[in-house]
């Protein structure tokens, strides 16, 4: 039997989030920040419905890392720094998805 773990669903939601906030913060014009948003929050919501449903779980936590850990680096390797609340949102954003892949490696370890 396989335990649900909320951080993969959290996750998702976190995904959804990142792919529709150009239009909810209305940086859609900015190409660097809304393709960056976009994609990731793509492969997140893609990312974490594979894994929640177990088609994948070998290393998903160390993928969640490198993605949280490139949206916190992003808003400076893409320029869009400057964009104080698009760069909130990123930093933030990057911050739970690595959290919640470090929790998720510490429940796995129990």
């Amino acid at each position: 039997m396989t335990t649900v773990r909320w951080q993969d669903w959290l996750s998702v939601g976190l995904g959804c989030w990142l792919a529709i906030s150009p239009w909810q913060m209305d940086y859609w014009l900015d190409s660097a920040a809304a393709s960056n948003a976009c994609a990731i929050g793509v492969a997140l919501v893609i990312f974490n419905l594979i894994s929640a449903r177990r088609i994948v779980d070998s290393g998903q936590e160390i993928v969640n890392i490198l993605i949280g850990l490139w949206l916190i680096l992003s808003p400076f390797a893409l320029n869009f720094g400057a964009e104080k609340y698009v760069t909130l949102n990123a930093l933030i954003l990057g911050s739970a998805v690595v959290i919640l892949a470090i929790w998720q490696i510490r429940d796995a370890v129990k």
